[in-house]
């Protein structure tokens, strides 16, 4: 046998490649091979963010209708949903100086992460390779656009291993791979045709053959040889289109990723426009804050997904899949995507949630309850008859109504309130089939799951305190929805087990012995007293009432919940805790954000700032822009497990930063709003922009200085009534105000935390200014943490603070044996005495000291006593030094 027939049959076993290039008497390439793509400018987005390539970092780009999964170091996978198409794509380069190509992964110098497009460059001695990659908005597929400039003949390799196949559960075989030489492109098929996708370049010279009728074990390869000329006035494109249907219309669609990619970019660039000049913007002094902000908005724009078979909805977030089908959370799930829905209420995203909300109400079973999770290949098996995923999660139903009630509070979308009752009717129905009790509060036990899926803080529940407070929260809408669509019985209905619902989430899950909220009710009639972030679930609504609020979020600010880089889901002081267990000891983002907004809620800014914080430092710390799904309990780290890119992490930035630091309510229904900003004492300025309620958008800037804060609102649509609520310092005495220059009646409520000033005023067009002046108080700077990867805790936390008689009471935590700085800002303060808890009193203030006071600002230096358990707390009892 000849040498090349050697060669044929080992490629036709799939041992090795053999490539094919195209000869003169084969037939005239279509239009797409000789296409070319003229050269655009790539523009800088305002929120782009540039590193240096980290080889396993996950980077990913993502589009309505198909996602590209990789590494900053190149390599990814590619789904046109729901199908995963390749996965390992790579890039390498040959030159004539070298024997061998040069791999893409090992001269990958910096990534460029921007809303539209990302780019990772690729720099060598002899070239330098931009790597443009796009996930259009419409079109069923990925665009990658290569800005090459080279001083040697360069050629690209661009080398994937074919998959094509359905997400999880659905599967087919018979997969098979030709190299379609007219078009320059690979062909990924099936026996049935139904499924098909195109790989391919019209600056493609040659490529490797494959076996028919079934994959190689072989990579496919493509190469692309480089003309220097041509390159310097042309992109070099590589086009992956996919879907389900016929092969012609997915060669349609790979014709028109090549042909129209600058109008592919341009609407992708357009769409990111859109999202960041339309939507909730801050301009504060902590610059980071405000640009974690907008990739938060960005990122909960990347959760809608399109599905040809089954809708547009939200999808959980994005990893990826390796050798299997399961794209991090890459399909639709009603829970994740309900409390999502809060901060895009606030932010202004109300197309989208409207439009997730009608897509899990398509897929209510019938007896009224809202999907947990459908995978993308539902349509291809039968996932809602033979799978037990769909339904099993029970606080998903009392999400979806909250949801339903935040979003028309926001929006004041009545005529959607009237088209979704019927469904609403049907989910209120599912939840009171499950209250079997006579609490007024639906049950795991009948339900389904909520706060834990697996692991022993799980065993014997009948009730959990998440569940508890998510179907509280959804009663507080239901009789106002109820009223206003005319459905006088669920209205009465819903006042009814109001009611009864606070009455038996503040009494029985109170813990008195123990100074907090339990996490559930056992089978048993016993209690599960373990200490966890889950009743943070009914605090970020306002729902427990104020002593044992206060009492929890005490105990929650410390270091056992509140680690520096988030909240563990349970007390490291519990027997249960793991640091690397899913429910028992890890940090979440999103209960994270629940807690940070809970703390906010009771006027505890220093305790809610910090949590905050910690989300918004995730934006720029792992996969850029991106936030994790959760982290080790012991270590600022990622699980190994962790979905890189989760939206509900992403969601809880915006949801406490615009709910809680902002305090903004809308009340769309009543053309009404609240504004309630607990800003940090050393922010001497503050702008938002956009905040909405129905048709009007609010506008705000605030500046301090001594004692004095000036607050500039203005709107425009229609005029609303808004209640402002200023918070000065606790002990501030002789308050006066001025709204467009003319005196108020002050309004001033002192709480135990700060003193509240409400001003009532009307908004309807014209500019108001509020002036308030004031005397005396203090104010505490919440603690910043600059966090490391791979750090232990160990931060400062301010546990309690505020009015203590004629002066104020400070508590903190830290670690035994250790030093920190305390920042107040208002009247010069001494220390009148110290309590280490566990110890006598100490009257001379040992451990405590003012290192620097000056007219506005005191440093306090503390050292917490050594000895005992690791971390330690201190109390400060302060008094104004005159």
């Amino acid at each position: 046998m000849k040498a090349l027939d050697l060669c044929v049959a080992a490629a036709v076993l799939g041992a090795i490649p053999v490539y094919a290039s195209r000869s003169p008497a084969q037939e005239a390439p279509a239009p797409q091979a000789t296409l070319t793509v003229p050269r655009f400018p790539i523009l800088e987005s305002p929120i782009e963010l540039v590193g240096p390539v980290r080889q396993a970092e996950y980077v990913g780009i993502t589009g309505p209708r198909s996602a590209w999964l990789g590494v900053e170091s190149g390599a990814a996978e590619i789904w046109v949903h729901p199908l995963k198409v390749v996965r390992n794509l790579e890039l390498s380069f040959s030159v004539p100086e070298y024997a061998d190509p040069i791999p893409g992964s090992t001269v990958a110098r910096t990534v460029t992460v921007r809303p539209e497009l990302t780019t990772i460059t690729y720099v060598h001695q002899s070239f330098t390779v931009r790597q443009h990659i796009l996930a259009p908005r419409d079109e069923s597929g990925i665009l990658v656009l290569l800005d090459v400039e080279t001083v040697r003949p360069l050629e690209i390799l661009v080398t994937f291993e074919p998959v094509l196949q359905l997400m999880w559960p659905g599967a087919f075989g018979g997969q098979y791979l030709f190299w379609d030489e007219p078009r320059r492109a690979f062909v990924l098929s099936e026996s049935l045709r139904e499924h098909n996708a195109v790989i391919g370049s019209p600056w493609a010279t040659e490529a490797t053959a494959h076996p028919a009728h079934r994959l190689a074990e072989a990579p496919a390869t493509f190469r692309i040889a480089v003309d220097p000329g041509r390159a310097a006035t042309e992109f070099v494109p590589i086009a992956i289109a996919a879907g389900s249907g016929s092969r012609e219309d997915v060669l349609e669609s790979y014709g028109r990723l090549l042909e129209d990619a600058a109008g592919l970019y341009g609407a992708s660039r357009a769409w990111a426009d859109s999202v960041l000049a339309g939507t909730t913007r801050i301009d504060s002094p902590d610059d980071r804050l405000d640009l974690a902000l907008e990739w938060a908005k960005v990122n909960l724009e990347e959760q809608r997904v399109c599905n040809p078979d089954l809708g547009c909805g939200f999808v959980a977030g994005w990893g990826i899949s390796g050798s299997s089908y399961r794209p991090g959370f890459g399909w639709f799930f009603g829970g994740d995507a309900a409390m999502n829905t809060l901060a895009m209420d606030v932010t202004g995203q109300w197309e989208l949630v409207a439009e997730d909300l009608r897509f899990l109400a398509r897929y209510q079973r019938d007896d009224g309850k809202i999907p947990h999770e459908i995978s993308q290949s539902a349509a291809h098996v039968d996932w809602f008859g033979a799978y037990p995923y769909p339904y099993y999660h029970a606080d998903t139903t009392p999400w979806w109504l909250t949801a339903v009630w935040q979003y028309w509070k926001a929006s004041g979308d009545d005529e959607f309130l009237r088209e979704i009752w019927p469904a609403v009717v049907r989910a209120w129905n599912w939840c009171l089939s499950v209250e079997t009790d006579g609490d007024g509060i639906i049950e795991n036990t009948t339900g389904g799951l909520a706060a834990v899926e697996v692991g022993e803080i799980g065993a014997g529940l009948h009730q959990d305190v998440y569940l508890a407070s998510v179907w509280t929260a959804a009663l507080q809408g239901m009789p106002d929805m109820a009223r206003t669509v005319g459905d006088a019985e669920v209205e009465a209905r819903a006042v009814e087990l109001r009611d009864l619902a606070w009455k038996t989430l503040n009494g029985i899950y109170w813990s008195a012995d123990r100074g907090y909220i339990a996490f559930a009710l056992l089978r048993s009639g016993e209690t599960n007293d373990n200490l966890t972030v889950w009743p943070a679930a009914g605090l970020m609504f306002g729902l427990f009432d104020a002593d044992p609020a206060e009492e929890t979020l005490r105990r929650l600010a410390g270091d056992a919940i509140s680690t520096d880089w988030g909240a563990r889901m349970l007390s490291s002081d519990s027997d249960l805790y793991d640091p690397l267990q899913y429910n028992s000891g890890t940090v979440w983002p999103f209960v994270t954000g629940y807690l940070s907004l809970g703390q906010y809620r009771y006027r505890r800014p220093w305790a809610g700032q910090h949590l905050m914080d910690a989300v918004k430092q995730m934006t720029f710390d792992w996969s850029l822009g991106r936030h994790p799904e959760l982290l080790s309990g012991a270590f600022y780290s990622p699980l190994d497990e962790t979905v890189p890119h989760q939206f509900f992490a992403s969601s809880m930035l915006p949801t406490p930063l615009i709910r809680g630091t902002l305090g903004w309510e809308p009340d769309a229904p009543n053309g009404a709003a609240t504004l309630s900003p607990q800003v940090p004492p050393d922010w001497d300025r503050l702008a938002v922009h956009n905040l909405r309620t129905g048709e009007t958008r609010v506008e705000l800037g605030l500046e301090r200085e001594t004692g004095l804060i000036s607050v500039s609102l203005g709107n425009t649509g229609p005029p609303i009534d808004l209640v402002y609520v200023a918070s000065l310092p606790p002990g501030s005495r002789d308050i006066r105000a001025l709204l467009d220059g003319q005196p108020l009646t002050v309004d001033a409520e002192p709480t135990p935390h700060d003193v509240k000033l409400r001003t009532p005023l009307r908004l309807s067009g014209a500019d108001r200014l509020l002036e308030i002046r004031y005397g005396g108080g203090l104010e505490v700077v919440p603690p910043r943490v600059e966090l490391q990867a791979g750090q232990r805790g160990g931060g400062l936390r301010i546990l309690d603070f505020g009015r203590d008689g004629d002066g104020w009471r400070l508590a903190v935590e830290g670690d035994g044996g250790r030093s920190y700085r305390v920042r107040l800002v208002g009247v010069p303060v001494r220390i009148s005495r110290t309590v280490s808890p566990g110890g006598e009193a100490d009257r001379t203030s040992a451990g405590a000291r003012v290192d620097h006071a000056d007219g506005r600002t005191t440093e306090v230096e503390l050292e917490l006593p050594a000895g005992g358990a690791k971390r330690r707390m201190m109390i400060l009892h302060l008094e104004e030094s005159r």
